[in-house]
């Protein structure tokens, strides 16, 4: 993705819901974490916007205020490593928190 769409993502969780803006257009949905998979697994469910009945499984890693997911857009399993593969729908992205 070009630089300034990148810069434009911001990604909010709050109690199992979540709400993603790429630039203006909103995103809602909710997620479920697995904490007991290697790695860590989450289960992203579109409520409202472009996802709305879209189920996307993936991947994440917490480490302080970095924050790192591969989805696999396809919606068909969990990804097993970070990686966004040519030819595949996986998609990696690291958010980095914002202090308010």
């Amino acid at each position: 993705m070009p630089d300034a769409v990148l810069k434009s993502i911001s990604l909010k969780l709050d109690n199992g819901t979540y709400e993603v803006f790429v630039g203006e257009e909103p995103d809602r949905g909710t997620y479920m974490l697995d904490f007991a998979a290697t790695p860590r697994g989450m289960t992203i469910t579109g409520t409202d916007g472009p996802n709305k009945g879209r189920i996307f499984p993936a991947i994440y890693e917490l480490k302080g205020d970095t924050l790192r997911i591969c989805y696999d857009l396809s919606g068909t399993k969990h990804p097993t490593e970070f990686k966004s593969i040519a030819g595949t729908r996986l998609y990696l992205v690291t958010y980095t928190r914002k202090t308010e």
